[in-house]
């Protein structure tokens, strides 16, 4: 499965590659040299997708590197090992739960806690005592093939979760203490011109500690008793891909509020999204200026990305100058005197920050919307490697809850010094 995160990359190369040759070619039909603008248009543009091909280049030599370290492990997987006196030994998953086989693993755990199938029942134990650790809490296993998709699924609908930090937990989900330094020590230098003289400094050093708790994040759908009576493993594939999306939610929503949650912000008003910049007064991409500036200023490093709700990147969209032109194109156009490229389908950059549109950015407040700009190294995502479903009946037989869940954290190491956010009073006027 191609990463996402590059496969936007790649789009948003192609892009400014489409509209650099665009300028390039009208120029020539039209027999005369690129006029300021242009030239400037195309440089800019130029020096934008040299930092993209960077990235480009180096993530797809770790998507390289983790292909083949993955078709390795399959490979090492699928080899029989030989023991002592000539017997094999394969994988001791009995195989009843095959991804195009004939027998449904939630249709099978629904026949044996509500109807007392025990032929359903016989296949689930023999299944949890093949695949079973006995370290991983209650819960039934999944099926190998779910675990192979829970690799690759999640990166879908997972905006947020893709460009911060991850750090797994594996099957250990108590609590981590992080270690982290308050105060520098004071660098000092030699008093007077005197090469022997004293070098006067003080020890500042400083500590503290982040104590990182998971919690327990799960996902859950209400499914229909006829769906599970239809035992086909092709509506596992459906419920499965449900409860990851349910799952993907709230990941999001864990890491938008640790984002919106971190410092005061800075103040704006929708009216600054109407306005264009002739107008006078901070105009809406000075905002994201702004805080970029300000996480530089105390993180001394820069922040790489800028986060927000779909809405409110659609009101970046809609930005004009005030003669009507888009300062946010998609790239198709030659562009005049724009903040930024992208477009409602694909994610792009506004003022050299890397867009992510997610709906965890959203903090349910009444007339009232933010945005984040941040360093994402300093967001960290912990999660355990621990799968498993529940099952229940709240509603009575005709509907069954199936739940998925692991343990997740969210950390934003820095704090204020990594992360600024922007607070809009979207409140109507009048």
């Amino acid at each position: 499965m191609t990463n996402p995160y590059l496969k936007k990359l790649r789009g948003q190369y192609d892009s400014l590659k489409v509209s650099m040759e665009g300028l390039q070619t009208r120029a020539a039909d039209e027999g005369r040299d690129l006029s300021e603008d242009e030239l400037r248009s195309v440089k800019d543009q130029s020096a934008t997708a040299k930092g993209l091909a960077e990235q480009i280049e180096s993530l797809t030599e770790i998507e390289n590197r983790n292909r083949k370290v993955a078709e390795l492990a399959t490979a090492a997987e699928g080899t029989e090992q030989t023991r002592a006196l000539g017997i094999t030994a394969t994988d001791r998953d009995p195989g009843h739960y095959r991804k195009d086989g004939g027998h449904s693993f939630f249709g099978d755990l629904y026949r044996a806690r509500s109807l007392g199938d025990d032929v359903a029942s016989d296949r689930l134990t023999q299944h949890n005592r093949a695949l079973s650790t006995g370290t991983n809490g209650p819960g039934i296993v999944p099926p190998k093939w779910m675990t192979d998709e829970f690799a690759a699924l999640p990166y879908q609908g997972r905006a947020l979760a893709n460009v911060v930090r991850n750090i797994p937990l594996g099957s250990d989900a108590r609590p981590i203490t992080l270690p982290k330094q308050t105060a520098g020590t004071a660098v000092g230098g030699q008093v007077g011109d005197a090469e022997n003289g004293a070098i006067v400094s003080t020890d500042a050093w400083d500590s503290d500690v982040d104590t990182i708790v998971p919690k327990a994040v799960a996902g859950a759908q209400l499914v229909s008793r006829q769906m599970l009576d239809m035992s086909s493993p092709a509506v596992d594939i459906l419920i499965y891909g449900d409860l990851l999306a349910a799952y993907n939610k709230e990941i999001e929503n864990k890491l938008g509020v640790a984002l919106l949650g971190v410092g005061t912000p800075l103040t704006a008003t929708q009216a600054q999204f109407i306005a264009h910049a002739s107008t006078g007064g901070t105009f809406a991409p000075d905002l994201v200026v702004r805080a970029g500036v300000a996480v530089r200023s105390a993180r001394h490093q820069a922040a790489n990305i800028l986060a927000m709700t779909p809405d409110r990147y659609g009101e970046f969209l809609m930005l004009k100058d005030s003669t009507g032109r888009p300062l946010i194109t998609d790239g198709s156009e030659g562009p005049m005197n724009v903040v930024g490229v992208g477009s409602v389908n694909v994610d792009g950059r506004i003022k050299g920050f890397g867009v992510v549109v997610s709906a965890g950015m959203d903090d349910a407040t009444a007339n009232q919307d933010s945005f984040s700009v941040f360093h994402s190294p300093d967001v960290l995502l912990f999660e355990s490697n621990l799968l498993r479903f529940r099952y229940d009946e709240p509603n009575g037989p005709e509907s069954v809850k199936l739940g998925i869940w692991r343990y997740a954290a969210v950390a934003v190491r820095q704090g204020t010094r990594a992360v600024k956010n922007v607070e809009i009073d979207t409140t109507p006027a009048g």
